[in-house]
């Protein structure tokens, strides 16, 4: 009785873990980290999505909840949350939909794609991607480490990177490596 009971409970979990966010479920929308900016709309979107689901967050009201709610929206994927409007003021648990706006991108791109690269904010008008990190060799030289961040962004969909940081030394389990932080994009 007692097993049944722990496998009904990590049944119950599981789907809670679900149905509060969970991770990526589209690949061409990798998931964002919390506090990813996230349009809000109370009703339909006003722009063309792709739809990645329904996001569900238990909470008591108040602006720090709408946060939690566009945070699982960031942990899906998502850059846009809708349906806001249908929730009650003081609801217990808040409900929308997670959606990303509609890509410029063509999809993923062949390693060694050509790609702009910018150590800052890129110079034209762009449409974020996302982050990308690179995980290169201690020895690798920052052009080969930098080549590795850029075939990141290329299996992205990007043709911009920017922002680009490090390398930086770190120990992993499989002994020091370097890793390279950047920002995929696409010109608009």
């Amino acid at each position: 009785m007692i097993v049944r009971a722990l496998v009904l409970l990590g049944i119950v979990l599981g789907a809670a873990s679900v149905g509060c966010g969970g991770s990526s479920t589209d690949p061409r929308y990798p998931a964002r980290e919390d506090g990813c900016p996230v349009k809000l709309y109370p009703g339909p979107p006003a722009i063309v999505v792709d739809e990645l689901g329904t996001v569900q967050v238990p909470c008591a009201g108040g602006a720090s909840c709408e946060r939690q709610l566009e945070d699982a929206v960031c942990r899906r994927g998502g850059d846009v949350v809708w349906g806001t409007g249908d929730n009650a003021l003081n609801a217990a648990t808040m409900t929308a939909h997670a959606a990303h706006s509609r890509r410029v991108t063509k999809g993923p791109r062949e390693r060694g794609c050509p790609i702009q690269i910018y150590e800052n904010a890129a110079p034209m008008p762009t449409e974020n991607i996302g982050p990308v990190t690179a995980l290169c060799n201690e020895d690798d030289s920052r052009e080969v480490c930098t080549r590795e961040l850029a075939d990141q962004a290329c299996l992205l969909g990007a043709d911009i990177l920017w922002q680009v940081d490090g390398p930086t030394p770190e120990s992993t389990q499989n002994g020091q490596k370097q890793r390279m932080h950047g920002r995929a994009a696409h010109t608009k």
